[in-house]
């Protein structure tokens, strides 16, 4: 069957007499702007080229193909949660709202959208960061709140365990039934603690789950808040896993450990895995990477045998470079998997900048996501410096971590736009999704003095397929 795909995609080509451009090429038919092909920009209704810090916080690819992109965008006195429905092209979907845009009133001020996810029923499921307690939306396919959830289509789950009472939900899943499990830090009297809350597709507290649908997991150190909790995965048999890192002081930039832990699916910690203790692994890689500050991960993905992948950035031993690529791979068992890297590590310095740059700073470079093709290789989206402000890079990697060098210029390619009115350009990708044919990256693009709007770009991709590798 994939064989019989592939001859029509390649003779409609043919017919229509297209060319497969480079891989990692803008898509020129992805976007908004004949000007810059490949790029679409959402503007908000109510944005100007001054103080509108406008930013994509998910991207979610929906049951008919179409993409929501899920942030946040300046109104008049406050910030809202901003829902725009475009098409599979790029273009904004103009029978959704307001020429594809709906906005909503935000749980608190200081708001930010953490995660975003779709259930089996086709809704879209929102996970709201720095409000007091965890906080999750639940849209229709139509963007209407669903009010089936909680009454209102807004979930709150507080914890109050002391402190501020200050609960941060940063990563959010669902389960085949609707249910909704959602992970992010707890504050307590003295330290931040995991905590991860299940509760039902009608917003109740699944029976059986810890106490009250809801679990701590305490650590020595606290678990950071931004971003302390990096992954949620549901593995297919029930258990849960979550990724993130802990700081030795909510100020800590130099000492801070990555951590998995796998729950079981009564939230008690699972005997099967674990480097420390049952459940939990953890490692801090200062001293074994020989560097002054510890790595700092941003995103994980977990693959179907249980191995969980954590994605960031690391302090360069090279004298050009502040900062490369840091990648860390754990077992399924737990342990470090050392067969891709020491310590289970791998670096990539993407030195944009060449080998004497003006500045280190102009060749550092984070990840901020990754993802699995349908042929076994990973995709990470960076920020990345040329210069003075920060562009977005991509890299492939084959199975065995090794840079695809059949992919952009050595297995790295970087894009920025340039329609700032300052001059200042610069864009911040900062998530991933694959389709047929095509890498869309989402974030923000610098518009002007302390502005920035939402924006997508489309990679064209060797990979025609878009279903999973497992």
């Amino acid at each position: 069957m994939r064989r019989l795909m592939l001859a029509a995609v390649l003779a409609s080509a043919a017919i229509t007499g297209t060319t497969l451009a480079a891989d990692g090429a803008l898509d020129p038919i992805f976007g908004t702007d004949a000007e810059f092909p490949g790029y679409g920009f959402y503007a908000n209704p109510n944005g100007s080229t001054t103080n509108s810090l406008d930013y994509v916080g998910a991207t979610v690819k929906a049951q008919d193909g179409k993409i929501w992109v899920v942030g946040r965008m300046k109104a008049p006195g406050a910030y809202r949660l901003s829902l725009y429905r475009v098409g599979a092209d790029g273009y904004p979907d103009v029978d959704f709202g307001d020429l594809g845009l709906r906005t909503v009133v935000a749980p608190c001020a200081d708001f930010s959208v953490a995660d975003a996810t779709l259930d089996a029923q086709g809704r879209l499921v929102v996970a709201i960061d720095r409000c007091p307690d965890f906080t999750v939306y639940r849209f229709l396919p139509n963007g209407d709140l669903d009010a089936s959830l909680a009454g209102s289509g807004v979930l709150s789950v507080p914890f109050n365990q002391g402190g501020d009472n200050e609960d941060f939900s940063q990563r959010v899943v669902t389960t085949a039934n609707g249910g909704i499990i959602v992970a992010g830090t707890v504050t307590t009297a003295t330290t931040n603690n995991l905590g991860i809350a299940w509760y039902t597709a009608a917003g109740l507290p699944l029976p059986g789950f810890g106490n009250a649908g809801k679990v701590q997991v305490p650590f020595e150190w606290s678990v950071s808040e931004i971003p302390g909790v990096n992954g949620l995965h549901l593995m297919a048999d029930g258990r849960i896993v979550v990724a993130g890192q802990i700081s030795q002081t909510t100020q800590a930039v130099s000492d801070k450990k990555q951590f998995v832990v796998r729950l079981l699916g009564n939230g008690g910690m699972d005997p099967a895995f674990g480097n420390v203790s049952a459940g939990l692994s953890k490692i801090n890689l200062k001293s074994p990477l020989g560097v002054a500050e510890s790595p700092r991960t941003y995103r994980s993905m977990m693959e179907s045998n249980g191995a969980v992948i954590q994605v960031g950035h690391v302090l360069s031993n090279q004298v050009n470079s502040d900062g490369d690529i840091f990648l860390l791979r754990w077992r399924p068992d737990g342990q470090l998997d050392t067969s891709i890297g020491p310590s289970g590590v791998r670096q990539y310095a993407l030195d944009f900048a060449g080998p004497n740059p003006a500045q280190p700073g102009d060749n550092w470079e984070s990840a901020n996501s990754i993802a699995r093709q349908a042929n076994g290789q990973y995709l990470i989206t960076a920020s990345s410096y040329s210069g003075e402000f920060p562009a977005t890079a991509v890299l492939r990697l084959n199975r065995n971590f090794s840079l695809d060098t059949r992919f952009g210029t050595g297995g790295k390619i970087q894009h920025v736009v340039q329609v700032s009115t300052t001059g200042d350009h610069g864009q911040i990708g900062s998530t991933l999704l694959l389709q047929p044919g095509r890498i869309v990256v989402a974030g923000s693009v610098f518009t002007g003095f302390n502005a920035r709007t939402q924006m997508m770009f489309g990679m064209q991709h060797d990979e025609v397929f878009a279903d999973t590798f497992d």
